[in-house]
């Protein structure tokens, strides 16, 4: 459960913030750093638009596949890189290499293979998305107490029965931690997509830059936050239920 002193500090270091920059955007102006009783309205003004909810919407279900497909092959290559050596030795110099690269880095060169397209976006969250997932199951699959395995063994369980009723009953945790990191990095990768080729929310925030307030700026930026967080608090929330050791295992 969370603590009342928790949220106690949590308003205050959010009240804070919002006086400091309330403070540094009045001296700054408008044009350089918005106070927040200018996003505020601002933020109103953008939910109102009719051009942002299809706009959000084509941001997220794209992203959502994307997401959904380094999940569902992230997951059981992590697994497999943290219980086998082979599947380690050849799996984790890409790993290595592909997730110190930015997406912006990147970017470049799929719009020359792919286009501007929905291939060109959900490939971009995949190939970004993907490797974050993969360390976070490798280094959990190595984890797993031996103890565990050889109690499988001992009762003569094949293969199959050690995954099914060893392996996935440890790792569940691990795979919630890994959706919730996957997550915030395959909405980062779709917004940074997008910028490049002013589409959807990325498109937004681009447009928003050009202007000579930063008003908007700032707004879709919080909105984008809020979103993440929703999103991240859901997934927190639904491994609670499903697994009620998550949170000793996460620090939650």
């Amino acid at each position: 459960m969370i603590r009342k002193d928790s949220l106690a500090i949590n308003a205050l270091g959010i009240l804070l913030l919002l006086v400091l920059w309330q403070t540094a955007g009045m001296g700054l102006g408008e044009a350089l750093l918005a106070t927040p009783l200018q996003v505020g309205p601002a933020i109103i003004g953008l939910l109102a638009d009719p051009g942002f909810w299809p706009a959000l919407g084509f941001t997220l279900w794209q992203m959502f596949l994307g997401y959904v497909l380094a999940m569902v092959v992230g997951v059981p290559l992590g697994i497999a890189m943290g219980r086998s050596r082979a599947v380690y030795s050849i799996v984790k110099p890409w790993a290595s290499m592909f997730i110190v690269v930015s997406a912006a880095a990147i970017v470049p060169l799929f719009i020359i293979m792919l286009g501007r397209g929905v291939t060109f976006l959900v490939s971009i969250v995949f190939v970004v998305t993907l490797w974050y997932v993969v360390i976070s199951m490798t280094e959990a699959a190595r984890n797993v107490s031996p103890k565990l395995v050889n109690v499988a063994l001992s009762f003569a369980a094949n293969p199959f029965q050690r995954f099914r009723y060893v392996l996935l009953p440890a790792l569940h945790p691990f795979i919630l931690i890994a959706a919730r990191v996957g997550l915030v990095h395959a909405l980062r990768a779709m917004v940074t997509a997008e910028m490049f080729i002013s589409a959807g929310f990325g498109g937004l925030l681009n447009n928003a830059g050009l202007n000579l307030s930063t008003a908007n700026l700032f707004g879709l930026i919080v909105i984008l936050m809020a979103i993440s967080m929703g999103a991240t608090l859901t997934l927190s929330a639904v491994a609670q239920l499903s697994a009620p050791w998550y949170a000793s295992r996460l620090g939650d």
